[in-house]
């Protein structure tokens, strides 16, 4: 169709908007929508590239920045990695299990093997927590016992890795034997009950840590921890982390 034609097609069309017939009479109908109602394969194919290109942009969008790049083993007992998701893990689900039982959460103890990603120098977007949490773990938070406790520094003094820890404190002598531990500064109580932070998936038995199971209740704060990251990263701007004295050998 060339030029012309679209031009006498388009008059004739606006011409035709601008005529009044009061004769004409219009019905509705109401139609639910649901999933009885069959999807048009053509209208789908049509917007689905769409709509990922905006998921994509949307994964894609900075949330933060990192300052330099971390990686999970980038230490000894503690790595940065391995402290921030326990911090994240403390910082944002406290607020939310408090608001549940009126308690705060004393240890928060996840898994190094969980973290299946490093993050790199530069911006952050939620597809930054998509790599480095890809699984659906949620947080719970689980009441041990003291000696329960003392069952998690027996298993993170043999196993020898930087998991993600906070709220307990390990120190080993230089043959990795145990030298002191304590929660928050204070002795450990083995009569007393501690709130542990964790996953779904290591209260099932995940990497072993089977002293989990002794937990006497398990609150869950409906809580993924893909999205403690995503919230965490969008609070804190830019992202500054170290290796610290939380679990250490002298």
């Amino acid at each position: 169709m060339n030029k012309l034609s679209l031009y006498i097609l388009s008059i004739i069309l606006l011409l035709f908007g601008c005529i009044k017939n009061s004769n004409v009479e219009y019905t509705s109908t109401n139609h639910s929508i649901d999933n009885s109602i069959e999807s048009d394969s053509l209208i789908i194919k049509y917007y689905t590239p769409f709509k990922n290109k905006l998921e994509e942009s949307l994964m894609n969008k900075p949330i933060a920045y990192s300052n330099k790049t971390y990686k999970k083993n980038d230490g000894e007992l503690n790595s940065t990695l391995s402290n921030m998701f326990a911090d994240a893990t403390y910082e944002m689900s406290n607020q939310k299990f408090k608001a549940i039982s009126n308690e705060n959460i004393d240890i928060v103890l996840l898994n190094n093997g969980g973290i299946r990603s490093i993050i790199s120098k530069g911006p952050i977007s939620e597809k930054t927590a998509f790599e480095l949490m890809p699984f659906e773990n949620s947080i719970v938070v689980v009441k041990l016992k003291g000696s329960s406790v003392k069952k998690m520094i027996n298993y993170l003094v043999k196993v020898k890795l930087p998991h993600p820890l906070k709220g307990l404190n390990i120190i080993l002598k230089n043959d990795y034997t145990l030298l002191s531990a304590t929660i928050n500064n204070n002795e450990i109580n083995e009569e007393k009950t501690y709130n542990v932070a964790t996953t779904d998936y290591l209260l099932d038995g995940g990497d072993k840590m089977y002293f989990l199971a002794e937990t006497i209740k398990s609150i869950d704060i409906n809580y993924k921890m893909r999205d403690v990251l995503i919230d965490y990263f969008k609070k804190i701007d830019t992202l500054k982390l170290k290796v610290d004295n939380r679990f250490i050998r002298r």
